[in-house]
């Protein structure tokens, strides 16, 4: 079973990974066609929407047609409003194909339709389409279910909802009673009696990271205030004062409101002079930790920077914490004992993956850790493997100039922005995190070239964020 949402980011990352909209939408209206070319030669309607479904309906429209089916497409809407290229194109092509095609946007038209074929192919609204349905829509269900026809409809029923099975709405038109669904790819968590046929969406959708992992996270919303997008607690700086510096600059170009460095005191100056961008705050000494107020915060980053003399007070309160946690650097160095790490996110390289785990880094060895800690294991490398025992995703994006020292704190400010948003999703923070930072890795690769800074890659996040929304 798959939700709606899992279905729109396998849709987005098929594309990433070779398989346009275009082509999904051909096979879909191929599948659909051969599933009904099993009934005898019949009268069919096919009523579409101004959207994807609509262009799967008008694919299926000239299958039918080929097959020897008598075809009419009913448009609910305007012709001129198909925006999506390949729905548009399609349905162009349904008059160079002979198959005839009314069109209205008038609710009245479909309040006085009476649809008096065999079957009626409903593709009117899809899987991306939530809440009650409106004119003409509305009108446009009750017709389609006030006919003796049967009804098919492509995907998943307009007006229902795909992950429960009920109606959006409420009274009459709220969604269509279909005898018979044909979904894609693999059924639908509201819909489990449906006939589910493949359209050719390519196995890394599933397994590797692409932009449709990003759909999982909370987007801005237009009325938030300052804090409601995340508000990061950074534990870093010591032998090194300029990672908890790169992963906070990291973290606000990915777009949370604030970052608060906490540090020694003797270097918070230092650390403060880096970027006016940035809070710091300095301790007399690690021991204070216990001491901080959890509630200003909504997750954490511990270790980046911090040096190896510090690392008991740095377990001490990687132990007591209740933030949602990423560990980087010396804060998984600073584990001794794996259970630890229970509902932490940690970012281990190779040689810190061996010495934590005293074993070597397979994927299948990273997947039985994470499920045997009850954490999420972002282990780096040419290819990343993310995981928490239940899921997993490789992540190829990425440049071999991304080895270059601080693009390891770049990462966890990344990730841990992600995270402060996404509190109950560690996984999907993770997951989106080593794409945003691969993506951008590889860009800034292709301006600069060899000699890359992890600085050059923060200014570049923003831009791959608005590519990929």
């Amino acid at each position: 079973m798959i939700s709606s949402i899992e279905m729109k980011a396998l849709d987005r990352n098929a594309h990433y990974y070779g398989v346009s909209p275009r082509m999904l939408m051909e096979e879909a209206g191929k599948q659909t066609a051969l599933q009904i070319d099993e009934e005898p030669k019949q009268n069919i309607a096919i009523v579409a929407g101004e959207g994807n479904n609509g262009g799967d309906g008008f694919v299926a429209a000239r299958y039918l047609k080929e097959m020897g089916h008598d075809v009419e497409v009913l448009l609910v809407g305007d012709g001129k409003e198909i925006k999506t290229g390949p729905a548009r194109e399609n349905w162009l092509l349904l008059k160079k194909k002979g198959i005839k095609k009314t069109e209205s946007s008038k609710p009245e038209f479909f309040k006085g339709l009476e649809i008096n074929s065999d079957i009626i192919i409903d593709a009117v609204l899809g899987i991306g389409i939530k809440g009650t349905p409106r004119e003409p829509v509305k009108s446009a269900i009750t017709a389609i279910n006030n006919s003796k026809a049967k009804i098919i409809s492509i995907d998943v029923p307009t007006g229902i909802n795909p992950d429960t099975g009920k109606p959006e709405g409420k009274g009459e038109g709220k969604g269509v009673i279909a005898d018979e669904t044909i979904t894609f790819h693999k059924p639908k968590k509201g819909l489990p009696n449906a006939t589910t046929v493949e359209i050719g969406i390519p196995r890394k959708a599933e397994t590797h990271a692409g932009p449709g992992d990003l759909l999982y996270l909370q987007q801005r919303k237009e009325t938030s205030h300052k804090g409601e997008n995340g508000k990061l607690l950074i534990i870093g700086g010591g032998e090194y004062t300029g990672a908890p510096a790169l992963t906070a600059q990291a973290a606000l170009r990915t777009g949370i409101d604030l970052t608060t460095i906490i540090t020694k005191k003797e270097i918070k100056n230092t650390i403060a002079g880096y970027s006016p961008n940035l809070i710091v705050k300095g301790l007399k000494d690690y021991s204070e930790l216990t001491k901080i107020d959890e509630t200003k915060y909504d997750a954490a980053v511990i270790g980046p920077g911090i040096g190896k003399k510090h690392h008991k007070e740095i377990l001490d309160y990687i132990k007591q914490t209740n933030l949602p946690t990423v560990l980087d650097a010396d804060g998984i160095k600073a584990i001794k004992n794996p259970d630890t790490l229970k509902n932490k996110i940690i970012t281990p390289h190779t040689k810190e993956y061996q010495e934590l785990f005293n074993q070597k880094p397979t994927k299948q060895n990273i997947e039985k850790n994470a499920e045997k800690y009850s954490c999420t294991i972002l282990k780096k490398g040419p290819t990343d493997i993310i995981t928490d025992g239940k899921n997993t995703k490789q992540n190829p994006a990425g440049t071999p100039e991304m080895t270059v020292g601080g693009t390891g704190d770049v990462l966890a400010g990344i990730v841990g922005a992600l995270l402060s948003q996404n509190t109950e999703k560690p996984y999907r923070a993770a997951v989106a995190g080593a794409f945003i930072t691969g993506k951008t890795g590889e860009k800034t690769t292709e301006q600069k070239g060899t000699g890359l800074l992890p600085t050059d890659i923060i200014e570049n996040i923003p831009q791959i964020m608005k590519k990929y929304p």
